[in-house]
């Protein structure tokens, strides 16, 4: 490598897990019941999950306040729904930052085989990205 170019500084977002619920105890945060599609239950109008992101910075990355989000998107790339900016801390020397962004997506819109996108944001750049199905529940 050259010895002229240096890092300007990584930053990844290495979790972006759905889930059930999560509780936070003594600054740690357990997940309940991973998500790898949505199923409301029948006669629901409404799908309830939250988002946990994880980011994280090389030792090179600037310190400073850094905004930070989750988006539900459609197919079309519309945003459905987003959370709220969280203010995220990143430097070399300190440990990674988290969130977790609760949603309460409303069922007005037809389920059958669709998916959505779920998008975490640092400073308006989408660094990680997952899809996830929405399947209807049928009682049997």
């Amino acid at each position: 490598m050259d010895n002229d170019r240096t890092c300007k500084g990584v930053v990844e977002c290495t979790a972006l897990v759905l889930a059930e619920s999560c509780s936070e105890f003594d600054g740690r945060i357990t997940l309940f019941g991973v998500l790898d599609e949505l199923r409301p239950d029948v006669g629901d109008e409404e799908f309830y999950f939250v988002v946990y992101a994880k980011f994280e910075g090389c030792e090179h990355v600037a310190e400073g306040e850094r905004r930070a989000r989750i988006l539900i998107t459609d197919e079309d790339g519309e945003v459905l729904e987003e959370s709220a900016e969280f203010s995220v801390s990143l430097s070399g020397e300190e440990g990674p930052a988290t969130m977790v962004a609760a949603f309460n997506l409303q069922k007005d819109f037809d389920v059958e085989e669709r998916l959505l996108w779920i998008e975490a944001e640092l400073d308006e750049e989408t660094l990680a990205q997952t899809a996830i199905p929405l399947r209807e529940r049928y009682n049997v």
